[in-house]
């Protein structure tokens, strides 16, 4: 039972590491077999097509950003517009440890295949919709605790804000992507704070 759930944990990783680096068209389930050492024959065991592969594999994803972002943020003990800071930090800090460790820029592992996959299969566009929503809630619960400290307007649309700053960040990891810029997150990402701050990014309902 154990060398099973082993086989489906290294098919999820290397599925993972593959499709991040290229893209989910361009690696086959033969190719994702032989990198996991799993027969092709047991890859169907486990999963009934490359989707449900391809929804495991943003399963792990989900779980990587609450351990590495949501945890990590929620154990800062500064102010929230410091916890809000330091999501961009540890995003520069994913880039710049991914592109070493590939050789390439990647830009973001949920929204390339968003980019790739959302037209063409609806139950993975929805669930790329939800785990985006997610993030959004998380960018929210930190908007709020600003509203509540007093560093952001009572009356600022959080809903709104947050929206922006996920599209924000998700533009910076779209560029550093083709500009095969890695540095690209850490130069940017410090100024979501003023567009959080200035009026026109954060409207004050009437």
């Amino acid at each position: 039972m154990g060398r099973t759930s082993d086989a489906e944990q290294r098919l999820i990783e290397e599925a993972t590491s593959l499709w991040y680096s290229r893209s989910y068209a361009d690696v086959g389930v033969s190719e994702i077999c032989d990198a996991a050492g799993v027969r092709k024959g047991s890859f169907y065991h486990f999963f009934p097509s490359k989707r449900d592969l391809a929804l495991a594999v943003l399963d792990r994803h989900a779980q990587t950003f609450r351990e590495r972002v949501v945890e990590r943020v929620a154990a800062h003990e500064g102010t929230a517009m410091e916890r809000l800071d330091l999501v961009g930090q540890i995003g520069a800090e994913f880039l710049a440890e991914t592109a070493e460790a590939t050789g390439t820029v990647c830009g973001c592992p949920v929204g390339n295949l968003a980019v790739e996959l959302s037209t063409i299969d609806d139950t993975l566009r929805r669930r790329f919709d939800a785990m985006f929503r997610e993030r959004i809630a998380f960018l929210r619960s930190l908007l709020d605790a600003a509203v509540a400290e007093g560093s952001l307007p009572a009356g600022t649309d959080t809903d709104l804000v947050a929206e922006s700053l996920n599209a924000y960040y998700e533009g910076i990891l779209a560029m550093a992507k083709t500009a095969g810029d890695a540095g690209l997150l850490r130069r940017l990402a410090p100024l979501a704070i003023g567009l959080v701050r200035a009026p026109e990014a954060a409207p004050v309902s009437s």
